[in-house]
């Protein structure tokens, strides 16, 4: 403890002759009571903010400080420590202040008794803040002294003075958020950009918006993979934040702060009327990255509420290619959602199947036995579905394609056909989509009349439910039939090479792009007797034995699959 107390005695007299200061050893409370103990000088706090720091160099800050120092020293106080807030303003009560808060609390604690701050408005331009310093002062006798000497609390014309200069200041605050606020409007009413940071797609050159050609290409692909694509949004984040070389360290896109991409990032983005070359004011300003129905058709799909809904396993869309509707049960005809994984050294199995969990049961198609299982050792009986299926879903896209590219090249029937250009295809997706609108709208109004107590029966609500969500489906597929093209002309300039360049598609534009030939896949049972397994033969190489098991399960897929095709030579 004495030596202890010679430390805390030395660092003291140092204080006492001018050569030390005690900034940043406020926080010993040991300390500080030793100081209050046995030093008589007053314990001060500097404080000190910038709102704006316009030349870059903190002049206004340095220049803060030294003379509030200096005005500490004239007093014979002790400053034991400095608090700065930079780039912040006092005249909104929503910004947070870090160092004026802790300044308040440290006052709380006892750590100080006196404030300086270069001018009053720099403390704060809040009355009410005002008063808490005003009270203190005269409850607490804390002293709040300016450098420049125009206001101190501890006086009663110091208060007077302290609440017009605030008053004054707070009304200064108000009247330039007004005008900045009319400025920004009229640059809006007059086509002008109204500053701050340019959206995504544009760089700010006087007083305008100019295309970024990297970024614009990057929001019209977003925009066709999501609406001719039919790709889900996570897919396209998926694909910007892979990398550009498949194991390499760096994304393929960053977003324009260098970060990986989110889903809500992309979706203001392409939500944001400036991609109309429209200022918020609706005038137009600078050239349009979206046309008008390209940018309302984007609106309709990224406010659809179901999109925010989180699903069973049987989520719409599907995430892989042959889900999503375009493949069901040769039963009971309902999709086939993803069941299960199966994980080995260098291969990942995904099955997809017709699910109790997801469809409910059905005895009509899927009629229940009782079966005897095996369960934790012991054999017991339990009641099971029949006529459920499963099918890897590799081998069955792989044999799908096949089938449609030995069409593309057997018949050019097709090609011509489905080349076409109808010029009535936007109208009619245009009258989908406002029926799929108004079908959503009377889904949700049948859910509130249900919750109100209008719809007293849970069945008859249910009923009424599924029957708008079949008529939901049923425009979901023809709409999907009528965007399919613009991916069908791409699989039109190089069929001789779509078999190597399917596989490198994202799920959503190869479900795009099969539903362009396919109205349905339909899975029957495993054929029976048929082993999906085939033993190697002596002297078989790892290889061999890989490419005979792909065949014979392409072979086995054949006897299973059905497909209904949107035409027939």
């Amino acid at each position: 403890m004495d030596a202890d107390h010679t430390r805390l005695q030395r660092l003291a007299e140092r204080v006492e002759h001018g050569r030390g200061e005690l900034r940043g050893l406020s926080d010993s409370a040991e300390y500080n009571t030793y100081i209050m103990e046995n030093i008589r000088k007053p314990l001060a706090a500097i404080y000190a903010r910038l709102s704006v720091d316009r030349d870059g160099k903190k002049v206004g800050i340095d220049t803060q400080l030294e003379d509030s120092r200096k005005l500490a020293k004239e007093r014979d106080w002790i400053v034991v420590d400095e608090y700065i807030d930079r780039n912040l303003t006092a005249g909104d009560k929503l910004v947070h202040r870090p160092q004026y808060e802790r300044l308040v609390r440290d006052f709380a604690a006892g750590k100080y008794a006196s404030v300086i701050c270069w001018d009053l408005d720099r403390l704060t331009r809040q009355p009410r803040q005002l008063e808490d310093w005003i009270d203190a002062a005269e409850s607490k006798s804390v002293i709040v002294v300016t450098a420049n000497g125009e206001a101190d609390l501890g006086t009663d014309g110091g208060r007077l003075y302290a609440r017009v200069k605030v008053a004054v200041a707070k009304g200064e605050t108000e009247r330039a958020s007004a005008r900045q606020k009319r400025s920004k409007q009229a640059r809006r009413e007059s086509g002008q950009w109204h500053g701050g940071p340019a959206p995504y797609g544009y760089h700010a050159e006087g007083g305008t918006l100019v295309a970024e050609p990297g970024e614009v290409q990057l929001i019209k692909e977003a925009a066709r993979r999501l609406l001719d694509d039919r790709e889900a949004m996570a897919s396209i984040v998926k694909d910007w934040n892979s990398s550009t070389v498949p194991g390499g360290p760096e994304p393929k896109h960053r977003s324009r702060k260098g970060n990986h991409w989110r889903q809500p990032n992309l979706r203001s983005i392409l939500m944001n009327r400036a991609m109309l070359g429209e200022t918020k004011a609706g005038v137009k300003g600078w050239d349009a990255i979206l046309d008008q129905r390209t940018f309302d058709r984007l609106q309709t799909l990224l406010t659809d509420p179901s999109r925010k809904v989180t699903h069973s396993p049987g989520v719409k869309g599907g995430k892989y290619a042959m889900t999503g509707g375009l493949t069901v049960c040769g039963h009971c005809g309902k999709p086939l959602v993803s069941s299960q994984k199966r994980r080995s050294k260098d291969y990942v199995q995904i099955s997809i199947g017709c699910l109790n969990r997801v469809h409910g049961a059905d005895p009509k198609h899927h009629v229940q036995k009782l079966r005897e299982v095996t369960r934790n050792g012991e054999k017991v009986k339990v009641w099971q579905d029949t006529g459920r299926v499963a099918i890897d879903h590799r081998a069955l896209e792989q044999y799908v394609w096949r089938e449609v590219i030995a069409r593309l090249e057997a018949t050019p029937r097709w090609d011509q056909r489905m080349s076409e250009k109808d010029p009535r295809v936007n109208d009619r997706i245009d009258a989908f989509e406002t029926e799929r609108s108004a079908l959503r709208d009377q889904r949700g109004r049948v859910k509130r009349a249900f919750v109100a107590g209008i719809i007293e029966s849970e069945a008859e609500a249910k009923r009424e439910m599924d029957r708008i969500d079949d008529e939901l489906d049923g425009i979901e597929r023809e709409i999907d039939r009528l965007v399919v093209r613009p991916v069908m002309d791409e699989a039109f300039k190089n069929i001789g090479g779509l078999a190597a360049t399917w596989p490198t598609w994202a799920p959503g534009r190869r479900r795009a792009a099969l539903r362009g030939f396919i109205d349905r896949v339909i899975i029957n049972d495993r054929p029976k007797g048929v082993s999906p397994a085939l033993p190697r033969t002596r002297g078989e190489s790892d290889e061999s034995l890989q490419e005979r098991q792909r065949e014979h399960m392409l072979d086995i897929v054949k006897q299973r699959v059905q497909i209904v095709w949107k035409w027939t030579a």
